[in-house]
């Protein structure tokens, strides 16, 4: 009886080790992903216990659903910890109008609210506003002068 019972403990062993030997190892799952991802650049992977964790920037969506399709698809991958960034969008750039333009429409701005107080000189596509205005006035000359898209205005306005 003790001999049966050797021979199934060795045998319990020798299977164990044999099924323990035919799991991939995690560099080796590592290696495989970092393959399968390497068309997108800006993606890095680790493998700990078969869980794949992806970190980098991508451009779009699209692009980090793919990255981790790609890594799910590994064999021995048990699941993937996304943690993949969306890079904004750069903004678009900014448009100021040329001076000339600029000097017409604000003319154009002051006289049509009837001020006839406020002054103004355009330089580089800076609006520098002179002279003097109601205070209820202001915020509207202000969001008028700002929609013609100047660099900036520097106020100088007195306020009656």
């Amino acid at each position: 009886m003790k001999k049966i019972g050797r021979i199934l403990v060795g045998l319990a062993i020798f299977s164990s080790t044999t099924f323990i030997a035919c799991k991939p190892k995690d560099a080796d799952i590592q290696k495989n992903v970092a393959t399968a991802v390497a068309a997108y650049p800006g993606v890095s992977v680790t493998v700990t216990d078969g869980v794949a964790s992806i970190t980098g920037e991508v451009a779009d969506d699209a692009t980090r659903a793919a990255v981790e399709t790609a890594a799910k698809a590994i064999k021995g991958v048990k699941s993937v910890t996304n943690n993949l960034t969306v890079t904004p969008p750069p903004p678009p750039p900014v448009v100021i109008n040329p001076d000339e333009t600029l000097q017409q429409t604000v003319g154009a701005a002051i006289t049509a609210m009837n001020l006839p107080k406020v002054q103004a000189a355009v330089k580089d596509g800076v609006v520098t506003l002179t002279g003097e205005i109601k205070k209820a006035d202001l915020p509207s000359l202000m969001q008028k002068l700002n929609e013609l898209k100047p660099k900036s205005i520097e106020n100088k306005l007195v306020i009656k």
